[in-house]
């Protein structure tokens, strides 16, 4: 019954969402007010906040009150690395998904970036050429992604580089040369096709380079087993 109480606090807050009373920044009505407008406990108000707060929803801010976040990204890295310690899920599962968004956000880009756009993404790879880190090669995909326009692929395309990001940056320090080569070349032949707005050619160049990416980290478990 008290689970239901704090899942009504939810719902009310999702309400005031949706008749535009709230919106991303605002200060939440009080702990005494919320009480008020349920007929539930302050505590029960409190349980309710907190749960909303563990999802990112909201921030509370000592002395403040609490205000309407969006920090779910982050509470979606937080878990998706538990279900990765607790073998939920592995690196090839996250790189299948990580495959499926790119591809489906170069076909969005191919029809709405601009020249502007792409040659962003040049110079992301020059330097990424120059310094082999992966925190550029993280930058060039997340600038694909967000080259497709849409948040949702964007927030999880995020939360996935960041947990395989580690196993990413070894692959670029110690993977073998003719591997980077690969790399490298995959990167600008979807830059190549994204300028001529090849969508077929791309999605092959991207699916290769997502295939080189695979052969790694099945090399990398090997190792790990060894």
């Amino acid at each position: 019954m008290e689970e239901e109480r704090c899942q009504d606090v939810c719902g009310y807050i999702r309400s005031l969402i949706a008749r535009g009373e709230l919106h991303l920044g605002d200060r939440l009505p009080t702990e005494r007010a919320l009480s008020q407008a349920l007929g539930v406990s302050r505590g029960t108000v409190r349980d309710g906040l907190r749960l909303l707060e563990s999802m990112g929803v909201l921030e509370s801010r000592q002395g403040s009150g609490n205000y309407l976040s969006n920090n779910m990204g982050h509470y979606l890295v937080q878990s998706l690395h538990f279900m990765l310690l607790l073998g939920e899920i592995d690196y090839a599962s996250i790189n299948r998904m990580r495959r499926a968004i790119e591809l489906q956000s170069f076909r969005i880009a191919v029809q709405a970036c601009s020249p502007a756009q792409i040659q962003s993404l040049w110079r992301i790879q020059d330097e990424m050429e120059r310094t082999r880190s992966a925190e550029t090669d993280e930058a060039f995909h997340a600038g694909l992604i967000e080259l497709g326009g849409d948040p949702l692929m964007r927030i999880i395309s995020d939360a996935l580089s960041d947990v395989i990001g580690r196993l990413i940056g070894q692959v670029l320090s110690h993977g073998a040369q003719e591997m980077l080569v690969q790399t490298m070349d995959s990167h600008r032949r979807i830059l190549e096709c994204l300028e001529q707005r090849r969508v077929e050619a791309g999605c092959a160049a991207i699916a290769r380079h997502y295939d080189i990416v695979d052969a790694e980290i099945t090399r990398w478990q090997a190792e790990q087993n060894t």
